[in-house]
């Protein structure tokens, strides 16, 4: 597999918020292209490190990481961005119509993985897009800011920080800590595929979704072996 680029907090700055270093507050037009730059950065990249994922957090909401795994699965890259891999089960996004791709991530229990390398990833990016905030960027004042006197990291990550699946099963969280993250995030409504009960949206439809007790469950189903002698290729393909 020829690499691809990657990109850290470093490069994300450079190449998409330094024009907007003049100003706390976006205008909606700004917000909007800043989320397209995103886009168009990693649709066909790699971020690089975990810090980098969690910072990104601040600059995104669900619907712009639902966008963004949009794209990425366009260009045949797993919909998780810390991921260089296809999704398990390619398929062509244009050989079928929206009813009949609803009605298979709604059905089948492997869905995931027509967008996903694995399960594993597949957890992991449900996990974080749950914690992402709604509030429009545009409303995020000096979020965008590389260099912001008047406010911490701190006090950014107490209102848009997030925590990584991958982190917590490597620091050995116990459940009760995952499910006081999860109980912690306002809307648990994100269409799993192979969820047990549903819950009425806004427009009345029925769909599945995840509960606090579930997502931190199959949380603790994951094991994380460290390997002495890893092979080239990510541990993780061993085990699909």
């Amino acid at each position: 597999m020829s690499s691809i680029n990657k990109y850290n907090i470093q490069d994300i700055q450079k190449e998409v918020l330094t024009p907007y270093q003049k100003h706390r507050q976006l205008s909606m037009k700004e917000a909007q292209s800043i989320s397209l730059d995103i886009l168009t950065l990693l649709c066909d990249a790699q971020i690089s490190d975990e810090d980098t994922l969690k910072w990104l957090a601040r600059l995104m909401t669900p619907e712009t990481y639902m966008d963004l795994m949009d794209e990425r699965n366009l260009n045949k890259l797993c919909g998780y961005p810390m991921c260089q891999h296809p999704p398990e089960r390619e398929r062509d996004p244009f050989s079928m119509s929206e009813t009949t791709k609803k009605f298979l991530w709604e059905n089948n229990p492997y869905a995931y993985l027509s967008r996903f390398c694995s399960k594993f990833h597949f957890r992991c990016s449900q996990f974080y897009q749950v914690q992402l905030s709604e509030d429009a960027l545009f409303s995020r004042t000096g979020i965008h800011l590389i260099n912001d006197t008047l406010q911490t990291d701190n006090s950014i990550n107490e209102k848009y920080g997030i925590e990584l699946m991958e982190v917590l099963l490597r620091n050995k969280a116990t459940e009760e800590e995952i499910k006081n993250i999860v109980l912690g995030v306002n809307k648990l409504d994100l269409a799993t595929g192979d969820t047990e009960y549903t819950e009425e949206s806004r427009n009345g439809e029925i769909r599945n979704v995840t509960s606090p007790e579930d997502l931190s469950q199959w949380l603790q189903d994951f094991k994380i072996i460290e390997n002495d002698k890893p092979s080239i290729i990510d541990d993780y393909l061993k085990d699909r």
